[in-house]
């Protein structure tokens, strides 16, 4: 299935922005939502078309996910941000498989700063972008074969032939959910503040490792970046996120 016209166009030119190196803590009034995992894609949408791009290049799905997504969708054009994966489509605890350790070389990092070398947000950083390299080709090699996944859209990038990444993402969260009616293969991701801690838990024992902190003033950085974004292991109990610590 083939879109014409300008969301074609942007979808196929979108690169994806990358997460910062900060600690989740330290993102300024931040939302939280699950990291989703699968394959980032973005949906480019019309009134009658659909079709999923990745780096480029059209990505074969299930007609399933591209007609749940046509016959939620609500505007004229579109493109979609997403992830094309399976997590949307399991419940219970311990419907999400743990994903294997990666192999990585150590780094050093002196306890006189942090205690633990896991609670560096670099380390973390790194250990989730070498698990989404390895991640995304399965899932996009399972695609191919027909399997059965859904499309959870995270943002909104292009809206009626407009791009708004320069808009602050919660309005384009905002208008995200105008534009597209949830079904069982194509949804909205949820989001919360860091303060709904025991949503955070929840969400840790139904198999999400990793969240997602962003700045609820971001914009979107297409190809770069965002120092407004990190990604963060999810909490094993109900104990508040801690502050960062003020100068001396």
């Amino acid at each position: 299935m083939v879109v014409d016209g300008l969301a074609l166009q942007a979808a196929a030119d979108w690169r994806p922005q990358r997460p910062g190196r900060r600690a989740a803590r330290d993102i300024a009034d931040a939302i939280v939502e699950p990291d989703w995992g699968g394959a980032r894609v973005v949906a480019a949408l019309t009134e009658d078309r659909a079709a999923l791009y990745r780096d480029g290049q059209e990505v074969a799905v299930p007609e399933e996910i591209l007609q749940a997504l046509l016959d939620g969708f609500t505007a004229l054009d579109a493109v979609i941000e997403g992830h094309v994966t399976t997590a949307a489509l399991r419940t219970g605890e311990g419907a999400f498989p743990q994903m294997e350790k990666v192999e990585r070389p150590p780094i050093l990092v002196p306890r006189l700063f942090r205690p633990s070398v896991k609670d560096d947000p670099f380390v973390h950083g790194r250990d989730h972008e070498l698990a989404v390299a390895r991640v995304e080709p399965v899932t996009i090699d399972a695609l191919a074969r027909g399997e059965r996944h859904a499309f959870v859209a995270t943002d909104l990038l292009w809206i009626d032939g407009q791009p708004i990444d320069d808009v602050p993402i919660l309005e384009r969260k905002r208008q995200l959910e105008a534009v597209l009616n949830e079904s069982y293969l194509a949804r909205v991701s949820a989001f919360v503040r860091p303060s709904a801690v025991m949503t955070l838990v929840s969400w840790g024992t139904l198999g999400f490792s990793d969240l997602s902190y962003t700045a609820s003033n971001s914009r979107y950085l297409a190809g770069r970046v965002n120092e407004d974004w990190a990604i963060a292991k999810a909490p094993a109990s109900a104990s508040p996120m801690p502050q960062p610590t003020p100068p001396r």
